[in-house]
C-alpha cells in the first residue's frame, strides 16, 4: 500500500477514538431514579401537601401542578399525573424509607430533610450536599440540585 493510503487509514483510526471519546464524555453518569424521586418527594412538606389539596377541592388545578411543581422540580407531565391522582381521590405520595445499597445506613427521609435544611440554614451548603450524596449516592450534580431546592 503506498504511503498515502496508511496516511488515510492513520487518520480515519484518529478520528474514530475522536469521536469514541466525545460519545463517552457525552454519556450522562449513572443516576439514582429512586433517591432522586424520595429527595423530591420531600420538598413535599405538610404546609405544600395541604396547599395541594385545598387548591384541588377549589378545582384550581393548574395551581396545583404550579405548586407541585415548584416544591419537588418534578417535570409538568410528572407533576400533572400526581394532581390528577389526587382528584381521583388518592393522597399525595409520600418520601418512604431509605435504605443505603449496603444496608447498613437506613433511616427515614423524614430525618435526613430536617438535618439537611439546619445545615443549608446554618450556611454549610457543601456539608448538606455531602450528607446526602452519602446516603443516596446521587452525582454531585444532582444533590447540589437538591439542596438548592430545600
Amino acid at each position: 500500500m503506498p504511503t498515502w493510503g496508511w496516511f488515510v487509514v492513520a487518520l480515519v483510526l484518529a478520528d474514530a477514538a475522536v469521536l469514541a471519546a466525545w460519545l463517552l464524555a457525552r454519556r450522562s453518569p449513572t443516576d439514582n431514579r429512586a433517591a432522586t424521586a424520595q429527595l423530591m418527594l420531600a420538598g413535599l412538606d405538610s404546609h405544600a401537601r395541604d396547599e395541594i389539596y385545598r387548591l384541588v377541592g377549589e378545582k384550581k388545578k393548574i395551581h396545583a401542578i404550579k405548586l407541585f411543581r415548584e416544591r419537588t422540580g418534578v417535570g409538568l407531565q410528572e407533576a400533572k399525573n400526581a394532581v390528577e391522582s389526587v382528584e381521583r381521590g388518592n393522597p399525595l405520595p409520600t418520601p418512604g424509607v431509605y435504605s443505603d445499597t449496603t444496608g447498613l445506613d437506613t433511616g427515614a427521609w423524614e430525618d435526613i430533610i430536617p438535618k439537611l435544611r439546619a445545615l443549608k440554614t446554618e450556611g454549610k451548603t457543601i456539608a448538606a450536599i455531602k450528607l446526602l450524596r452519602a446516603r443516596t449516592e446521587l452525582s454531585l450534580r444532582e444533590a447540589k440540585e437538591a439542596v438548592d431546592r430545600l
